[in-house]
């Protein structure tokens, strides 16, 4: 999966362990039941990720390793730090992709209508956008499964893996049928973040690329 598809998914997936309070569900709610405890009293995340492409007869490929911080409403950093750097920023307005190696940085307006934030920390927006559903257990985690209510170029369902009120994975699956999988450890609810977390200014003498959606 290149770092282009990677890029745009994240820009679709990202920042999703944000808060809002728990409410009353009934019994046949389960997924919004599950995600209600999952999102309630969370503003902020900080944790370890290990993120690789699921091939089709099960072999994970193209690992790599790093840290991402989210805050509500809308922010997310990802730091790839093996097997090469990178880093991914989104302020609110604008995705940033920094290649150190490339002295690249490709910027691209953040867009929120898909983004499964909305199923953390907006009931009315998750409900408008996506389809929810309770998908079982497995590997010791339940899982809730989102499908797009609208026609997404990226996103075909996100399955997220949730353990003790803890998002533990996430699975994407693509228009082509690939499946790119995050998992989280060492995770940190409401970590004290500095104010300029998720401010990026691209390097001096870097090239900046606008992504053309």
């Amino acid at each position: 999966m290149n770092k282009f598809l990677i890029f745009l998914i994240l820009s679709v997936t990202s920042t999703m362990i944000l808060a809002q309070s728990d409410s009353d569900k009934g019994v046949d709610n389960k997924p919004e039941l599950i995600l209600s405890k999952l999102r309630n009293d969370l503003n902020a995340l900080q944790a370890a990720f290990k993120q690789y492409e699921l091939t089709p007869d099960g072999r994970s490929v193209e690992e790599n390793t790093g840290t991402v911080w989210m805050q509500a409403p809308d922010y997310f950093k990802w730091h790839y730090e093996t097997p090469f750097e990178q880093l991914i920023v989104a302020d609110g307005e604008q995705v940033w992709v920094y290649d150190e190696d490339l002295q690249q940085v490709t910027v691209k307006p953040q867009k929120n209508n898909l983004n499964p934030i909305y199923v953390i920390i907006n009931e009315e927006l998750s409900t408008r956008y996506y389809d929810m559903a309770y998908d079982g257990e497995k590997d010791r985690l339940e899982w809730v499964r989102l499908t797009p209510k609208e026609d997404s170029n990226e996103v075909k369902s996100v399955l997220l893996g949730i353990k003790d009120n803890q998002l533990h994975s996430i699975h994407v699956n693509n228009q082509l049928d690939q499946t790119l999988v995050f998992e989280f450890s060492d995770l940190k609810r409401n970590p004290d973040l500095a104010e300029d977390t998720f401010q990026f200014s691209p390097p001096e003498g870097v090239d900046v690329v606008e992504a053309i959606d």
